[in-house]
């Protein structure tokens, strides 16, 4: 008594079933490697602690930028991606979804590996697979990654540069003093 032959569709159905097994096989060292999560400095408005701390780990290599120097406050002593969150809080929640994927994409490991070579997510790899991944971004063929990036940027500059503890280190004198009315009788 030999194994009945395989027929056309349980040859497929067992070809369709093992080819799944391995790609969930390939698949799950990606799907199961959390954020390195930052603590927030103040409650978040729109971002997830995920998604906040993607954004942290971006802005803190984006700027102050290599080379800077020890006199210039890092991206997180100014909480730029709390000052970020609170600004995309305000948006139409369109854009703040869209930007709350950005940010998914960046982290995700599966796609960081296709994309960049680096199969961690974002927060948990070294800084220059980080410097690397930012790049790979900028430099892209897809415009959803290149203006991706320069959301990013945009967001961690401004947020960065607008924070009076960098006045000095550029050379701004601060705002102007902008006389008050005298109070009404």
């Amino acid at each position: 008594m030999g194994a009945a032959p395989l027929d056309r569709r349980r040859f497929l159905r067992r070809g369709l079933v093992g080819g799944g097994l391995l790609v969930a096989a390939a698949v799950a060292p990606f799907a199961f490697r959390s954020t390195r999560l930052r603590a927030p400095h103040a409650p978040l408005r729109l971002l997830s602690p995920g998604e906040y701390s993607v954004l942290a780990a971006a802005a803190a290599r984006i700027v102050p930028g290599d080379g800077a120097g020890p006199r210039w406050p890092t991206a997180d002593a100014l909480d730029c991606a709390g000052k970020i969150d609170a600004l995309m809080a305000g948006v139409h929640p369109d854009a703040g979804n869209d930007f709350r994927r950005l940010l998914r994409l960046l982290e995700s490991s599966a796609f960081g590996a296709v994309q960049a070579g680096t199969p961690r997510p974002f927060t948990r790899s070294a800084p220059a697979e980080q410097d690397a991944r930012l790049e790979a971004w900028r430099t892209s063929r897809l415009e959803l990654l290149r203006t991706g990036y320069q959301a990013v940027k945009r967001l961690a500059d401004a947020t960065y540069y607008a924070s009076p503890e960098t006045y000095a280190l550029v050379g701004y004198p601060g705002p102007p003093d902008v006389p008050q009315p005298p109070d009404a009788p």
